[in-house]
């Protein structure tokens, strides 16, 4: 009962598609000022987020991940090139990474917050001579992507943190994350980890989002619609990019590219904003379903809504980093 119910909601939010946005300051305040009639902004800027609430973001946004985002199990951005959202956008990190493997001949990689497993086994089907790890700290997503491997000799998905990895030291000659590291509590230890389970010359390819420099320069409205995308997506500590890139230095790699494409996800973030401004058409019907679904699958909306501003205006922005441990 509850599942069908869901399902409707679901479906009344979709049918609410309605015109792309202009990207100006007059629209933000509008849609900041939609976002305020139904959530309390001081309390969701006031939420501690940590690894639970991590979790929980995911198991509750599942079904919007299935209905409106991918029915083959992505849970990524999808990278178009061209303008026009596509699905076979969502291959385009995998494919990114297929040629670092091509380039390297790998025998062991390994996925951090494989989630889904939509990456690891596109990569394991086209490499039947390399072993595959993915690791989750999502018991839900770790048995999905389980389920969706069988058959797969070369891939196996476990349960794992990031932060403190089960594996020795030297044991993989490349480690991947598309969109999962963002939500790390304490970076240094992230890297210095990842840093740990590289094999000399091994290779750390990142996929996510960042602030962008110069970031409290910038209007304080932008700031909050950034800040609230981040705590919609259960994002506790976002890091401006070229903090992070020092860091990563610090810990002792090589930046080998840093390549933004915060271009080639606008047509998947205008899908998410034309879903979204449905939910917040009408604040009545907005707080009504707030009651009833769950309420970090609703949150998701705010990111929905705003994220295209944040990255239009250049506060966040979306990146590809290919590190090496010398």
């Amino acid at each position: 009962m509850q599942s069908n119910i869901l399902e409707k909601a679901l479906e009344t939010i979709g049918s609410f598609c309605v015109e792309e946005l202009a990207m100006t300051k007059h629209e933000l305040a509008k849609y900041l000022n939609k976002i305020k009639q139904v959530f309390d902004l001081d309390e969701l800027l006031r939420q501690e987020i940590d690894q639970r609430e991590v979790v929980d973001y995911y198991v509750q946004s599942e079904a919007g991940y299935r209905f409106f985002h991918s029915s083959e199990g992505a849970i990524h951005l999808a990278l178009n090139y061209d303008g026009k959202f596509d699905k076979e956008g969502y291959y385009g990190q995998a494919k990114i990474i297929q040629k670092h493997i091509t380039e390297l001949c790998p025998q062991r990689v390994l996925e951090l917050g494989s989630g889904k497993g939509f990456n690891t086994i596109y990569l394991a089907r086209k490499n039947k001579d390399v072993e595959f790890i993915g690791i989750d700290i999502t018991h839900k997503y770790v048995k999905f992507a389980q389920t969706q491997s069988q058959g797969l000799a070369n891939l196996h998905f476990v349960l794992g943190d990031f932060h403190k990895l089960n594996f020795v030291d030297e044991s993989f000659d490349l480690v991947f994350e598309v969109e999962s590291v963002c939500h790390a509590y304490d970076m240094s230890m992230v890297l210095s980890e990842i840093y740990r389970v590289l094999k000399p010359k091994g290779r750390f390819i990142s996929f996510d989002g960042y602030r962008k420099a110069g970031f409290d320069q910038f209007d304080d409205k932008i700031k909050l619609a950034a800040r609230l995308v981040e705590v919609a997506m259960a994002i506790s500590r976002p890091w401006v990019i070229d903090d992070w890139l020092y860091l990563a230095q610090k810990i002792g790699f090589e930046i080998l590219s840093v390549d933004e494409l915060s271009e080639a996800i606008i047509p998947n973030l205008l899908k998410f904003q034309r879903l979204a401004k449905g939910y917040f058409k009408f604040p009545i019907f907005s707080r009504a379903l707030l009651r009833i679904l769950p309420p970090k699958l609703v949150k998701n909306s705010i990111a929905g809504l705003l994220m295209p501003f944040t990255i239009k205006a250049g506060a966040q922005g979306y990146y590809n980093i290919v590190l090496k441990r010398p």
